[in-house]
């Protein structure tokens, strides 16, 4: 009991050295040679000023005493009587035993000048090791002496924690990294060295929110460091950040976009700027990272700056299509519509999914006359038998406002059967007859025109050969509109084709004695092609065959 009590002794009764060291001496008496007692009347006669007796004391302790402790004071006490080297020596002598542990109840005691000190002189040591070499020895031992500067300061040295925790991820042990991080954001949750530090440390995990999430907020706060500090990044670790923040910003864009109609008030778009401007900071080469601020620009409304932007970094008339498809954002903002119909057609060739992003850069009325422009412009390249051109064109008028044209869908399912493009011709089809459903069917017209799209899709399906359902839509533009159906059969798969096909299909039925549905494929047959020998002849056999009595045996 008197030997623990020794060992804590000081600590407890810290307010009373003088007693403590009575007591210490009384113990020296009573055990002598005992090396905890002699240790705590040593730290008696620290705190009571006598540093000279308190050295000679500890020198005095045999060599079979926990070392460790010993080192600790002793270092302690020559940093206090202003001998840095032989502080430095004891110093090193601790870190090698490895327990520097034994110096928090020794701290809990110190003066604080001499913690201050002591933390000074730790965090000087330690920089100056990592100065010299990043070998893992070195790393370690700069560890060492950071985590003894970060004791004396009673765990709130930032600038020792930063650099431990720089040293812990150069060392892999990332997750430890990540802790002293974040025990810096923890009071200062704005510390931007802190934050690109843990930012980092993510990316090397490989957790890419996270590391997006603390890089931007440090970018938030200093532009300039932050900049810095990513280009201080090994190649592919400045590319991978880069990489993540570019999508970071163009997913926010999107989301910016889809809820609010352009110009965007510059508030919303504030993140999209400082990451636009810190890209293109790092590498002003790429052309992403400008094409993201002119994306930008263009959501603020801010056109005339765009294009300036535009101009100085791809030339007045930019070779990519990219380039070229901002431009024609520009010139829509500018009323030349038609303009900018062809240079956003140019997207549509390699980059269609970058048509929606860009159209939505413009005011919903813009979108409709560019969309009325391009599909002018696709019907004067179609005649001429540009089907190519045509198609990208309406694809930006049919993306330009959806499906609420439907004939810009009936001109891009034409424009596909040109080219053979027959699955797609069905796709945009199926579309338009969908919304026939809801039409309004008094319409004198309606039934014309519903035939006359049933009729397209049926010539589709049948190149594609889907026979069955390419019938379906015969059978039921006929009930619609007999002679707009008829009509459409002559100028494009023929009488004798159809009447062929429908000729199968009825064999088909009546094969599988389906009668009546043998019956109606007959009579739309007939009514293609009236003359038709072989289904007049089946006609004959259902008609016979319906007719006849049933013999039951």
């Amino acid at each position: 009991k008197q030997l623990l009590f020794a060992r804590g002794g000081v600590s407890r009764l810290s307010g009373i050295p003088a007693g403590v060291h009575s007591l210490a001496l009384l113990l020296m008496e009573l055990q002598p040679g005992n090396d905890a007692s002699q240790i705590m009347a040593a730290d008696a006669l620290y705190q009571l000023g006598r540093v000279e007796e308190a050295y000679r004391l500890l020198l005095s302790i045999g060599p079979s005493s926990p070392r460790a402790s010993i080192l600790a004071r002793l270092a302690l006490l020559q940093l206090h009587r202003g001998f840095l080297y032989d502080t430095n020596q004891l110093l090193k002598k601790l870190i090698h035993c490895g327990d520097t542990c034994c110096l928090r109840p020794l701290l809990a005691v110190a003066q604080q000048k001499d913690r201050t000190l002591l933390q000074a002189h730790c965090h000087t040591a330690a920089k100056r090791i990592l100065e010299g070499t990043k070998e893992e020895s070195a790393v370690r031992e700069a560890v060492a002496y950071l985590s003894i500067a970060i004791m004396a300061s009673g765990g709130e040295a930032d600038d020792s924690l930063l650099e431990r925790a720089r040293c812990y991820a150069l060392l892999g042990q990332r997750k430890t990294a990540i802790f002293d991080f974040s025990a810096i954001l923890k009071r200062h949750p704005k510390h931007v060295h802190a934050l690109c530090g843990r930012g980092f440390t993510y990316l090397m995990l490989n957790q890419q929110q996270e590391c997006t999430n603390d890089i931007l907020s440090a970018l938030q706060m200093n532009t300039d460091i932050v900049t810095k500090d990513i280009l201080s990044l090994k190649d592919k670790a400045r590319k991978l950040v880069c990489d993540w923040l570019h999508q970071f910003c163009r997913s926010n864009l999107s989301d910016i976009l889809v809820t609010n109609a352009v110009p965007c008030h510059e508030e919303l778009l504030r993140k999209a700027f400082i990451i636009g401007g810190a890209l293109m900071r790092t590498d002003c080469r790429d052309p992403r990272w400008h094409l993201l601020y002119v994306d930008t620009l263009l959501a603020k409304g801010d056109v005339k700056a765009a294009g300036a932007h535009l101009g100085q970094v791809f030339g007045q008339e930019p070779r990519d299509a990219v380039a070229q498809a901002r431009l024609g954002v520009v010139e829509a903002w500018q009323s030349n519509y038609r303009c900018a119909a062809r240079r956003l057609s140019k997207l549509s060739e390699k980059e269609s999914s970058s048509l929606d992003f860009l159209l939505s850069l413009m005011p919903v009325n813009q979108r409709k006359l560019i969309a009325q422009a391009a599909a002018e412009e696709a019907s004067r390249v179609s005649s001429g038998g540009h089907w190519d051109q045509a198609l990208t064109l309406l694809n930006v008028a049919v993306h330009a406002v959806g499906n609420q044209r439907l004939q810009y869908l009936r001109q891009r399912a034409a424009c596909l059967s040109q080219l053979g493009l027959h699955e797609h011709a069905i796709a945009d089809l199926d579309k338009v007859i969908q919304r026939h459903q809801g039409t309004d069917s008094s319409c004198s017209d309606e039934p014309r025109v519903w035939a006359e799209d049933l009729c397209r899709r049926g010539r589709s399906l049948l190149i594609c050969s889907r026979e069955g359902a390419a019938l379906e839509d015969f059978t039921r533009a006929l009930e619609l509109h007999k002679d707009q159906t008829v009509q459409c059969v002559e100028t494009g798969l023929g009488r004798l084709c159809l009447a062929e096909c429908f000729l199968r299909g009825a064999l088909q039925h009546y094969g599988e004695q389906q009668l009546n549905k043998a019956w109606a494929f007959i009579e739309c047959g007939l009514i293609i092609d009236r003359e038709n020998p072989e289904l007049r002849r089946l006609k004959a056999k259902v008609k016979r065959e319906v007719t006849s009595p049933c013999n039951v045996n």
